[in-house]
């Protein structure tokens, strides 16, 4: 009888752990394997999330590279001089290249010494207003940067009322020497507002970084 009461609560007690630690096994085996689906799903959102908005942002500059060589076209040959004196005639069409792009604010014709000649959004540029301070200029000065990513920027002048970032460019000179930039100011929103189409999802968080590490854009926008 003892032998058959001590098998019996052995078996009682084995039926007890295995009442604890089956479920528990279980529960630890779908933890698990939950676990590494979210983060499978998880991280192939972020590479077709990545791939999106790098394929956005190429398409973007290579818009505005065309849009410099357009630029150009239309102020081949003239001198400074030149194209001061043709301000209200450039500004219309300078307005024009703007309005079929709406990720800018404004084109803008910088002279060699740093004075506004030209702008999209300006029949006339102020004559007390220098730009050779703005690093999208400096970084044209002493060699062809390219496209050169200004950091954000506060307006300079009248007709924008928000901050943007400028890509520059060399104006074309026949001979390649420095003759003065064209500046292009982007909207960050244009970029804000396709992030929030891809990530409309509470935690989603996107941005557009500089090489340095500044912000250009980002969603959900910090506060004030």
């Amino acid at each position: 009888m003892n032998t058959a009461r001590d098998s019996a609560v052995r078996l009682l007690h084995l039926m007890m752990i295995a009442a604890v630690v089956l479920p528990a096994a279980l529960f630890a085996y779908a933890s698990w394997f939950t676990h590494r689906e979210v983060r499978a799903v998880a991280d192939e959102r972020l590479t077709r999330s990545l791939d999106v908005m790098q394929e956005h942002s190429l398409k973007m500059f290579e818009t505005i590279d065309r849009t410099f060589a357009e630029v150009n076209e239309i102020v081949r040959g003239m001198s400074d001089d030149d194209i001061r004196a043709a301000q209200s005639r450039l500004a219309p069409r300078l307005a024009r290249v703007v309005a079929v792009m709406p990720q800018l604010y404004a084109i803008l014709l910088v002279g060699r010494d740093g004075e506004p000649l030209a702008a999209s959004n300006l029949a006339a540029v102020p004559s007390d207003v220098r730009f050779d301070d703005r690093d999208y200029f400096k970084a044209q000065l002493d060699r062809d940067a390219g496209i050169y990513v200004s950091d954000m920027r506060s307006p300079g002048l009248p007709g924008i009322g928000a901050d943007f970032f400028d890509l520059s460019r060399r104006l074309a000179s026949p001979d390649g020497a420095f003759s003065g930039v064209i500046a292009v100011a982007v909207r960050p929103s244009y970029f804000e507002s396709f992030y929030a189409l891809i990530g409309p999802t509470r935690g989603s968080f996107f941005a557009l970084v500089r090489a340095d590490g500044a912000y250009l854009a980002r969603y959900p926008a910090p506060p004030p």
